[in-house]
């Protein structure tokens, strides 16, 4: 197999870095309908292969496609040598994604197909209302931002760029809006994560309004509460939640329902119930090490590190990480339900369940909690009407027994909530003594 070459282009929402990003991804898909019309059979052995990897801006110099032509050694140096050197690591990819590295702290290198992509990008706007003008508000090297600008690139329109490397201004998007929603005939669209979302209702009329005039809002990254979610559509937000990782080219779930195309199923390993997907847009396989595939009746199924049911209706529900499972008192306790009663607890804008060691319980269950600016209990008799409210609604076995009170929680590029330095924050509390224990 010839040898490809490899692009190492920064991700990002720069206006320069967007640019190079959807020029590399515009090119592989303009190849896949090259190859698909039959155009390529001629002469297959005249068009080399590419590679696209996507970095963060900091790792590269902002350049031009030229310079960024690199090997391999040159463009994945965590991994092993005899890695590198093998002839078959980039076999069936054409696109290298990193993980955000928010459940083990380590990125995954996941390699994907331009078909994988593709078949994504077809599922997504078949959900929607067809291929539209979409919004970059998210970084380009994570897969929510890669695929806004391969979306763009099979619609055959050119994404607006709205720059948040400096942060996040929801103000920042109206010109961008403006742009996705010039022509009535053509759907506009955005991608968020939920603390985006939230900064959007919290900046004003002017924001909602532009908002709301887009055919879809795309909110992933992380869990978004129903008191968002709520807020949102009540200020008529066509707000469509996601469920998906890199290794799923992106969102397969919307609004809890799988994308044509997609199956979803739990399937029981060390008697937790693990989902399962299945679908053209799955990756070909992590770079950096086994991947986790299961071959079973003709299908490749995806086992996710997720936990979660499937319905009586057929929605896909996600109960949270399986390595998050809190073992207490021998009682296993997920921690998606525990965190959505605590946040619709009164008094509590944010937070976020983790275990903490304990002699006598093993583990216990910990809240993390962010305090609404308008409430203004103390301490023991607020976090003991948490753990009242989340014991009425899940039972005093799940209810937490350590609150910790932060005045944020911290979060990774990507949107989703930094784990180890949120345990960092909570464990500086204790040790201060600003906390709550049963």
């Amino acid at each position: 197999m010839q040898t490809p070459r490899v692009l190492v282009v920064p991700g990002g929402t720069s206006v320069g870095a967007a640019a190079l990003a959807y020029a590399s991804l515009s090119k592989l898909a303009e190849q896949a309908r090259t190859a698909s019309d039959g155009a390529m059979d001629e002469a297959p052995s005249s068009h080399k292969r590419t590679v696209v990897v996507m970095r963060p801006p900091s790792e590269i110099p902002h350049t031009s496609l030229r310079h960024l032509q690199t090997d391999v050694s040159h463009a994945f140096p965590e991994l092993p040598e005899d890695v590198r050197n093998d002839p078959a690591l980039l076999d069936g990819v054409d696109v290298v994604i990193p993980t955000s590295g928010s459940s083990t702290g380590t990125p995954h290198l996941v390699g994907l197909s331009t078909e994988a992509l593709i078949a994504s990008v077809h599922s997504t706007h078949a959900a929607l209302e067809g291929p539209g003008r979409w919004i970059l508000a998210l970084p380009a090297h994570h897969i929510a931002g890669a695929q806004v600008l391969m979306r763009s690139a099979v619609a055959g329109f050119s994404p607006m760029v709205a720059d948040t490397d400096s942060g996040f201004r929801p103000a920042d998007l109206l010109s961008s809006i403006a742009g996705a929603t010039q022509d009535s005939q053509v759907p506009g669209y955005l991608s968020l994560v939920p603390v985006q979302l939230r900064a959007c209702l919290d900046a004003g009329e002017e924001v909602i309004r532009a908002l709301a005039s887009l055919a879809g809002v795309l909110v992933g990254g992380s869990s978004i509460t129903k008191e968002l979610l709520q807020a949102a559509r009540n200020h008529g937000l066509r707000v469509v939640t996601t469920y998906g990782m890199t290794e799923t080219g992106g969102g397969c779930v919307y609004n809890s329902r799988p994308l044509p195309g997609v199956t979803v199923r739990a399937v029981d390993v060390d008697g937790q119930s693990r989902l399962a997907i299945a679908g053209p847009m799955l990756m070909t396989k992590y770079l950096d090490g086994p991947s986790p595939f299961i071959d079973e009746g003709g299908a490749r199924w995806l086992l996710t590190g997720d936990i979660g049911r499937i319905a009586s209706n057929g929605d896909v529900q996600v109960l949270g990480r399986s390595d998050d499972v809190i073992v207490t008192g021998g009682l296993s306790v997920a921690p998606g339900p525990v965190r959505d009663a605590v946040l619709s607890a009164p008094g509590v804008r944010d937070s976020w369940i983790l275990d903490l060691e304990d002699e006598r319980w093993g583990h216990v269950v910990t809240a993390a909690v962010v305090r609404d600016s308008s409430h203004s209990a103390d301490l023991d008799s607020w976090a003991r009407s948490i753990r009242d409210h989340v014991g009425a609604r899940l039972g005093r076995a799940q209810a937490p027994r350590v609150v910790v009170p932060l005045h944020t929680l911290p979060m990774l590029e990507s949107g989703k909530v930094d784990r180890s330095r949120v345990r960092a924050l909570v464990m500086e509390q204790i040790e201060h003594g600003e906390h709550w224990r049963r």
